[in-house]
């Protein structure tokens, strides 16, 4: 069938969502609270600075990173409204202003991202045995901005070039508890104790410290680390690095003290503890329990008679009172936070961050954190409401590409009406329901 195509003046809009995240961003005294500082050689306009940072918000709250994106939203009311603008910055008014105001408010926005996890019911935990966990996974994921000469752009671990920023996700629904950005040639753990030291610092505000343990991989197998957290008398599950220590050696100590299962002939698993090592061999540090897994192949699992046994030795510090075999399965999740960065990376268009400046880059992977949470509290909201749901949906946690696709861009029309806005949805819109029971809960 052809259709007749025509323009009318009715005002209809595909992003509807943008209503949702401006009501949870509307909850944060912090971010609303950046209007009422002074700061020096930061000029503020009509747009105040918190319309700034709202506008940069929204647009990755969309999956939009490019600031020239901006300009699709100059004449649309409702992301105006949403986001209680005065007006919609122009591409060049949003570039410079995040420029001036970066570095300066960067934490204003960590406040208010702890104001917005603030507002979550539920992390998400695990539960063995003996006890019920929140895991906190930090770990560095590279950011290809290969063929780029931003500042800060180096050589990183993954074979290209980019930045290596930290990120440090909370609970198994992954919100993302804090962020740092690092030129891409940074080792790890240069700068993990600060990055440590805040991250337990807002867990303990949020009242979890006592459930929380924290997850590392051997890119963070520093005393250090383990001193902090002992500190704040929190659990941890750091894999070790082995260094110079020989598998042999290791595979003796396994055979004696250690479990052995043999999943089929020429391989034997040894799992155990030990609890005689010191960190680093600090002596102001007590010795600390060793979960080991020790693996010895003397046939390939295709048949293969090996001359000399292959040992693969996997050995992690912590301070947990589960079973070898849970401790090391507990860690082995640890790789689900792979996910969130993909999330952060490809569904909020991040991963090739918009400017040329290592500061506000800084800035605008902050405001990717608030985006990121808000739309992580909206997916984890649409799950508790399964009786409304159009679709089946047998999981714990939505992808933010799929919030975005369903609730962000719902179609809808703006009217006024008797001095009131009304927001119409489409007779057959799927989602109306979900939609209009996260905005009575959030807006």
């Amino acid at each position: 069938m052809k259709y007749k195509i025509e323009q009318g003046n009715e005002v209809i809009n595909g992003n509807g969502g943008i209503s949702l995240l401006g009501g949870l961003l509307d909850k944060l005294p912090s971010l609303n609270g950046v209007d009422k500082m002074s700061f020096e050689q930061v000029k503020q306009g009509k747009i105040p600075h918190s319309g700034i940072l709202k506008s940069m918000t929204g647009l990755l709250g969309l999956g939009k990173s490019d600031y020239a994106d901006i300009e699709l939203y100059r004449q649309d009311p409702l992301f105006r409204e949403s986001l209680d603008l005065p007006a919609v910055p122009s591409e060049s008014r949003l570039r410079q202003r995040l420029e001036d105001m970066s570095g300066i408010v960067n934490p204003l926005v960590l406040d208010s991202n702890f104001e917005l996890l603030s507002l979550v019911d539920e992390f998400g935990s695990i539960k063995t045995e003996h006890c019920e966990y929140l895991p906190f996974d930090a770990d560095v994921s590279p950011f290809d901005n290969s063929g780029s000469h931003k500042e800060g752009v180096e050589y990183t671990y993954k074979g290209h070039d980019g930045f290596a920023p930290m990120l440090g996700y909370l609970g198994t629904h992954g919100y993302l508890l804090n962020c740092e950005l690092r030129p891409g040639s940074q080792h790890s753990q240069k700068g993990m104790e600060e990055f440590l030291e805040k991250s337990l610092e807002m867990i303990d505000r949020l009242g979890l410290l006592d459930s929380v343990v924290v997850r590392l991989d051997s890119a963070h197998d520093d005393a250090e680390n383990i001193k902090i957290i002992q500190s704040k008398g929190g659990r941890f599950l750091i894999k070790r690095n082995p260094r110079r220590e020989p598998p042999e050696q290791w595979l003796a100590m396994a055979r004696r003290v250690g479990e052995c299962e043999s999943p089929r002939e020429g391989k034997n698993i040894f799992t155990g503890s030990v609890s005689h090592f010191k960190p680093a061999g600090r002596d102001d540090l007590a010795p600390v329990e060793i979960i080991f897994e020790v693996i010895e192949r003397t046939i390939t699992a295709d048949g293969q008679e090996l001359l000399i046994p292959e040992i693969e030795v996997n050995t992690w510090w912590t301070n947990l009172p589960d079973p070898p075999v849970e401790v090391i399965e507990l860690y082995h999740q640890h790789a689900t936070s792979e996910q969130y960065h993909s999330e952060y990376k490809t569904d909020l268009d991040l991963e090739r961050l918009p400017s040329g400046k290592f500061k506000t880059n800084g800035l605008v992977l902050l405001l990717g954190m608030l985006a990121f949470n808000a739309l992580r509290i909206i997916g984890q909201t649409t799950l508790a409401l399964k009786e409304l749901l159009p679709i089946k949906l047998e999981v714990t946690r939505r992808r933010l590409k799929s919030v975005i696709q369903d609730l962000m861009y719902i179609g809808c029309k703006r009217i006024t009406h008797g001095g009131r806005t009304i927001l119409k949805f489409g007779r057959h819109c799927p989602w109306f329901e979900v939609f209009r029971q996260l905005y009575l809960t959030y807006c």
